[in-house]
C-alpha cells in the first residue's frame, strides 16, 4: 500500500521579502518630500511615522535571529528616540526628515537588506523571541511582509497611489502567520482583511501566530 505524500504549504522566503521591499522602494519613490507629514491612510501615525515603523521592525526583526549567543526573551534593548510625539510609534531607526523621500527608501533599503540577508542565512533551527510566538527566518520573513504591506498600504492609500503586492507571496504569509484567515480567490484582499485594514474590519483587534509550527 502506497502512503500518499504529505504536502505542506509553500513558505515566505529573503526572496519575498527582498521582493515587496524593492516594490515599496519603488512606489515611495514616486512621493513628494512633504508627502510624509501628511497622515497615513486611517491612522493616527504620519506617513513618516509609518515608514519609520516598518524599517524599525525589520531591523529588531533581524537582530532577533542574527546572533549565535542565548535565546533571548525580549527584543534587543536599544533606547528610543526621546523627541518623537505623543502618540508617535517607538522608533530608534529614524530616517532623517531632513533627507525627504531620499532618506526613507535609502533607509528601507538598507535596513530591509539587513532582514532579508539574515532570513537567508539563518540556519533553520534558529529561533528569535516575538510577543506574538516564538519564531523561525520564515516567520520573520512573514512579520516583515505583513509590516511592509500593511503600512505601505496605509501610506500609499493617503497618496491616492495603488499597492497591487503579488498573490503568491501574500498567500505564502497567510498560510505562515494568519493560518486561520478566512481565505478567498484574492490573497491580498484576505491580508488586508486579516491586519484590519478594510471597511469592514478597520479598527479591529488583530495579531497574527508567528510561532513554529
Amino acid at each position: 500500500m502506497t502512503t500518499p505524500a504529505v504536502t505542506h504549504p509553500a513558505l515566505p522566503t529573503s526572496e519575498d521579502l527582498r521582493s515587496v521591499i524593492d516594490e515599496l522602494m519603488r512606489a515611495f519613490s514616486t512621493l513628494p518630500d512633504e508627502a510624509w507629514d501628511t497622515p497615513a491612510h486611517e491612522s493616527d501615525w504620519t506617513c513618516r511615522e509609518a515608514a519609520s515603523h516598518v524599517v524599525d521592525t525589520m531591523g529588531f526583526y533581524a537582530m532577533q535571529i542574527s546572533g549565535t549567543g542565548p535565546f533571548r526573551e525580549s527584543y534587543v534593548q536599544l533606547v528610543d528616540r526621546t523627541d518623537s510625539r505623543e502618540g508617535a510609534p517607538p522608533v530608534v531607526f529614524w530616517p532623517d526628515p531632513g533627507t525627504g523621500t531620499r532618506g526613507i527608501v535609502g533607509c528601507l533599503d538598507a535596513v530591509g537588506g539587513m532582514l532579508v540577508a539574515v532570513a537567508a542565512t539563518a540556519p533553520p533551527e534558529r529561533r528569535g523571541w516575538h510577543p506574538y510566538g516564538t519564531s523561525d527566518s520564515t516567520g520573520f520573513a512573514a512579520m516583515g511582509i505583513t509590516e511592509s504591506l500593511a503600512h505601505g498600504h496605509d501610506i500609499l492609500a493617503a497618496q491616492g497611489v495603488d499597492l497591487t503586492p503579488d498573490a503568491a507571496v501574500c498567500r505564502r504569509v497567510l498560510d505562515r502567520i494568519f493560518p486561520a484567515a478566512t481565505r478567498t480567490d484574492d490573497p491580498w484582499h484576505d491580508l488586508l482583511v486579516a491586519t484590519g485594514r478594510t471597511p469592514e474590519t478597520r479598527g479591529q483587534r488583530w495579531r497574527w501566530d508567528s510561532s513554529v509550527r
